[in-house]
C-alpha cells in the first residue's frame, strides 16, 4: 500500500526551506522531500510549512519561484477560515493542517486530481504544439499568402509566404490588426469585407488590391472562411490570397487585342458598333442629337502602287495617330477596314462636328506634308450626317455620311461633305 502511494505521490512533495522534517501523517500518504528544488517543467506539487505571520509574503514568494506550473500547498497548523482565504487568494492553490490525518487525506486526493487535470491538460497542450507545429511548417512550404485572424481582426497566425508579401516578420503581423499592416484605404476595405464575413458566417472570395512589399498595387482574389467554435459561434477568420496580377494584366491585353485594329491600334469596328450602341441608348433616352462621320484616305492605291504595301500600312498607322489625337474627348474614333474610318460626335450639334472634322483633316494633311506621302497624296475626304437616334438607325446614318463621303470625293478630296 505504502508503495502504491508513493509512486502515485512521485510528483508530490515536502519543501521546507528550514530543513524542518516531513510531518508523520505526511511521510505515511507517501510524501517526500525532493532531491533538488528546479522550477518545475511539468506538473508538480508541493507541501510548503509556512507561519502564519509570514502567510502574504511567504506565499507570494513562493509563487514567483515555483512558477505557475507548480500545484503550491501551504501546510500550516490552526489555520483559520479566514486565513485560508486569504493564502488562496494570495496565489496557493490549497491549505492543509500537518497535524489532522482527515485533513491530509482529503487534501491529498484534491492533489492528486488536480494534478491529473493538469497533466492532462499538458499532454493536450504537447499534442496542441505538435500539430501546430506540423500545420505551421506545413502552410510555411506553400507558396500561397494564408493569414488568421480572431474576431476582434487581430493576426494570430500566417505562414512565411503572408508576412513576405507584406514586408513584415512573422513576429511583426502577430498581435497587430489589418490597420497596422495596410495602408488605410486598402485597411477599410478589407476589414469592411471582415465584418461583413464575421457576421454571416460561411465563406468569402472577392478581388481586391493589395500593396506588395515592394510598394507596386497588386491584383489579388482572397479566399476567406469563418471559423467556428464547438458552440457554432464565429471564433476568427482564416484566408489565403492568390495573386492574378499578371492574369489580369493577360486579360487587359486579350481585351485590348479584341479591340483594337491590329495595324494603326485604333478601336476596330466590332469596339466601334458596341460603343456606339450604349451611347446611342443614352442619347435616346436623353433626347441628344448626335453626328456620324465616315472617313477616306485619298488615293490610298496609288500609295500602295507607288510607294509600296509597307509605305501603305504606315500611312495608315500615321493618319490613325493624327485622327485619335485631333478627334477630342469623348468622341470616337475606330478603323472600320481597310483605309476606311468611322467617326461618331455624342451631343453634338452638325456645325461641331463639322468644325472637329475639318480640324481633323486639316492636321491629317499637315502630318503627312513632311512624309513621302506629300508626292502622292496624304489626305483624307470625310462624309458628314445629323443623327437623332429616336428617327433613324445608325445604319442608315453611316449610309447617309458614306453618300456624302462620294460627294466629297467627287468633289476633288480632301473637304468634307455633310449629308442633307
Amino acid at each position: 500500500m505504502r508503495q502504491a502511494r508513493a509512486k502515485e505521490d512521485r510528483e508530490v512533495f515536502w519543501l521546507a526551506v528550514d530543513g524542518r522534517p516531513i510531518p508523520a501523517l505526511l511521510e505515511a500518504q507517501g510524501v517526500t522531500a525532493p532531491s533538488s528544488i528546479d522550477i518545475p517543467g511539468r506538473p508538480i506539487a508541493y507541501f510548503v510549512p509556512v507561519a502564519v505571520e509570514r502567510l502574504g509574503s511567504a506565499v507570494r514568494e513562493l509563487r514567483r519561484t515555483l512558477g505557475e506550473h507548480a500545484y503550491l500547498v501551504i501546510a500550516t497548523e490552526g489555520l483559520s477560515g479566514g486565513c485560508r482565504e486569504r493564502a488562496i487568494a494570495l496565489g496557493a492553490d490549497d491549505v492543509v493542517d500537518p497535524t489532522s490525518g482527515e485533513d491530509i487525506v482529503v487534501c491529498l486526493a484534491r492533489t492528486r486530481r488536480a494534478l491529473e487535470r493538469v497533466r492532462a491538460t499538458f499532454e493536450e497542450r504537447g499534442h496542441l504544439a505538435i500539430e501546430r507545429d506540423y500545420l505551421q511548417a506545413c502552410i510555411d512550404n506553400l507558396p500561397a499568402p494564408i493569414f488568421f485572424k480572431n474576431a476582434d481582426g487581430v493576426y494570430i497566425g500566417c505562414n512565411v509566404a503572408f508576412a513576405t508579401f507584406i514586408g513584415r516578420a512573422p513576429d511583426g503581423v502577430f498581435g497587430r490588426s489589418v490597420f497596422e499592416v495596410a495602408p488605410e484605404p486598402l485597411a477599410s476595405r478589407y476589414q469592411t469585407a471582415d465584418d461583413e464575413l464575421l457576421r454571416r458566417g460561411g465563406t468569402q472570395v472577392y478581388e481586391s488590391e493589395v500593396r506588395h512589399s515592394d510598394g507596386a498595387s497588386r491584383h489579388v482574389v482572397f479566399h476567406k472562411a469563418a471559423m467556428q467554435g464547438g458552440d457554432g459561434r464565429v471564433r476568427g477568420i482564416a484566408g489565403a490570397i492568390l495573386d492574378i496580377t499578371e492574369r489580369k494584366r493577360l486579360e487587359a491585353r486579350l481585351i485590348e487585342a479584341a479591340e483594337r485594329d491590329p495595324l494603326t491600334n485604333a478601336y476596330n469596328r466590332r469596339k466601334f458598333f458596341e460603343l456606339a450602341e450604349q451611347i446611342v441608348q443614352a442619347a435616346a433616352g436623353n433626347g441628344q442629337r448626335l453626328a456620324v462621320a465616315v472617313i477616306d484616305v485619298d488615293q490610298f492605291k496609288l500609295i500602295n502602287d507607288r510607294l509600296g504595301h509597307a509605305e501603305g500600312d504606315n500611312a495608315l498607322r500615321l493618319i490613325a495617330g493624327v485622327l485619335e489625337e485631333t478627334i477630342g474627348e469623348g468622341n470616337v474614333i475606330a478603323r472600320a477596314g481597310g483605309e476606311e474610318f468611322y467617326a461618331l460626335f455624342p451631343d453634338a450639334s452638325i456645325d461641331d462636328a463639322a468644325r472637329i472634322a475639318d480640324r481633323m483633316r486639316f492636321e491629317v494633311e499637315r502630318g503627312c506634308r513632311h512624309s513621302a506621302l506629300s508626292s502622292v497624296a496624304g489626305t483624307v475626304s470625310i462624309g458628314l450626317a445629323g443623327f437623332d437616334p429616336l428617327a433613324e438607325a445608325l445604319d442608315e446614318a453611316l449610309k447617309r455620311a458614306d453618300d456624302a463621303l462620294y460627294l466629297a470625293k467627287n468633289n476633288g478630296r480632301n473637304r468634307i461633305s455633310i449629308a442633307a
